[in-house]
């Protein structure tokens, strides 16, 4: 055992010279591997080549530049002249205000009160105009197709009610009535027969008469005879018109 053990220290010596007699191996060397073309090598930026310094532009004073190129600067524009304001346009006048007095019914009754305005001092023009007063109440069918009209009107016949009226486009009318709560029995009498029916107020338009009175004439309202002609008409009125 003991000269094993010497034989295996004399081997690990004899390991250790052999090692350290021998030469050093060369470095590893590394091939780059062939890009495909368009391709850009990756690149360290600890390996990039340092940039050049670029020298420092100092700017020259203005002057200086205004004196070697007087092209360099552009001059000012002239300014231009101020636009002159628009003069305000004056306010457009107040229209003349004249009186009407009415309206008349009767034309008769109109040109009395204008002889009376004239004996009065007054400068009067007569006019005529019109009005839309009710006129009653009508109890009617719309417009339907013939056929239907007929068949109405014999269940009408039927159920002893012959004051009807056909008229164009067959509207059925049912009568007419000065009294609304007439008209409203009559509407109330079709609907239980089964049928649909109208209550309508009726107008009516009549010509009416009106005086009106020059606008440089005398007050009207304070004046005895605007009092003269409300006795006479107590449902006419002054009413302001343009003169225009």
């Amino acid at each position: 055992m003991r000269y094993l053990a010497w034989l295996l220290l004399l081997a690990n010596l004899g390991m250790l010279v052999w090692l350290l007699t021998q030469p050093e191996p060369p470095p590893q060397q590394f091939r780059a591997i062939p890009l495909p073309p368009g391709i850009e090598p990756l690149v360290l930026l600890s390996e990039r080549a340092p940039r050049a310094a670029t020298p420092e532009r100092r700017s020259e004073p203005a002057d200086a530049v205004s004196s070697a190129n007087p092209s360099a600067t552009n001059p000012p524009a002239p300014s231009s002249p101020a636009t002159p304001t628009a003069e305000p346009s004056p306010p457009a006048p107040a229209p003349t205000t004249c009186h009407a007095i009415g309206p008349f019914t009767e034309q008769a009754d109109a040109r009395s009160a204008d002889a009376q305005l004239e004996s009065g001092g007054y400068r009067t023009h007569s006019r005529v105009g019109e009005v839309r007063q009710p006129s009653g109440y009508w109890v009617y069918m719309p417009g339907m197709p013939a056929a239907q009209a007929r068949r109405i009107v014999a269940e009408l016949d039927a159920n002893g009610m012959s004051d009807y009226f056909i008229g164009n486009q067959s509207y059925i009318s049912l009568g007419i009535f000065s009294d609304k709560s007439k008209a409203q029995t009559r509407l109330e009498q079709i609907r239980q027969l089964g049928f649909d029916a109208v209550l309508d107020q009726r107008y009516r338009t009549r010509k009416v008469y009106w005086i009106d009175i020059d606008p440089a004439a005398q007050p009207l309202l304070v004046s005895a005879v605007w009092t003269q002609l409300q006795q006479r008409y107590p449902d006419i009125r002054v009413q302001r018109v343009s003169c225009d």
